[in-house]
C-alpha cells in the first residue's frame, strides 16, 4: 500500500481490508454508516446497503458515498453485493461519477455491475474490486466487465470538469501502477 496522507476516510464496511484507517497518515476525519456526515465543507449522503445478496447475512452490510467535489456528484459504492432497490436508487440520486464493483465473488459480478449501472445512469463510471497480479485473494478480472465494451484506458489519472463530462455514459480504466510492477516482475 502507498503512503497516504488523508484529511477525510470513508468506510464502506468494517472488513479490515476496507477499514485501514490507520494507514492513511495524519488525523483524518473518518466518515462511517448511512446517513448525512460533513467535514471539511463537504457533505456525504451514506446509503445503506449489503454486502452480499442475502440481506448481510453472509459478509454484513455496506454503506455506499455519495458526495460532490466542484459540482461532479461521485458515488462508490464499496463492496456493493446486489442490484440496487429502487428506494436506493432515489436516495443516491443523480451520479456523474461511479465507482462500481466488477469482480463478484465478494461483491457484484460483471452482469450485475452492468445492470447496476443501467440503475444509475452515470456520465463516468470506473470499475473497481478485481482481480490483478497485487492481490492475495480471488476476484474476477476486469476483462468480464469490459468485454464487448467500449472504453477509456487504461489512464494513470482522470482529470475531469462538470462542463467537460460525456453526454452519453463512458467507462474509464484506470491503471493499477502496483499491479503493473508485479506484472514486469513476473517476467
Amino acid at each position: 500500500m502507498p503512503s497516504v496522507e488523508a484529511d477525510i476516510v470513508v468506510v464502506s464496511h468494517d472488513h479490515e481490508d476496507h477499514n485501514n484507517i490507520l494507514a492513511a497518515k495524519g488525523q483524518p476525519f473518518v466518515v462511517k454508516g448511512a446517513g448525512r456526515h460533513a467535514a471539511f465543507g463537504l457533505q456525504f449522503r451514506g446509503v445503506a446497503s449489503y454486502h452480499d445478496s442475502d440481506g448481510g447475512r453472509k459478509r454484513g452490510e455496506n454503506t455506499i458515498f455519495c458526495f460532490a467535489l466542484d459540482c461532479i456528484r461521485i458515488c462508490h459504492l464499496g463492496d456493493l453485493g446486489h442490484l440496487l432497490s429502487k428506494a436506493q436508487v432515489d436516495a443516491i440520486g443523480p451520479v456523474d461519477l461511479l465507482f462500481l464493483p466488477v469482480g463478484g465473488i465478494y461483491t457484484i459480478d460483471a452482469n450485475r455491475a452492468e445492470a447496476v449501472m443501467g440503475q444509475l445512469r452515470p456520465a463516468l463510471t470506473i470499475p473497481m474490486h478485481y482481480s490483478t497480479n497485487a492481490l492475495s485473494f480471488e476476484l474476477e478480472e476486469v476483462d468480464n466487465f469490459l468485454k464487448g465494451r467500449d472504453f477509456l484506458g487504461s489512464l494513470d489519472y482522470l482529470e475531469i470538469t462538470r462542463d467537460r463530462l460525456p453526454k452519453e455514459s463512458k467507462v474509464v480504466l484506470l491503471r493499477n501502477a502496483d499491479a503493473q510492477a508485479c506484472r514486469t516482475m513476473d517476467r
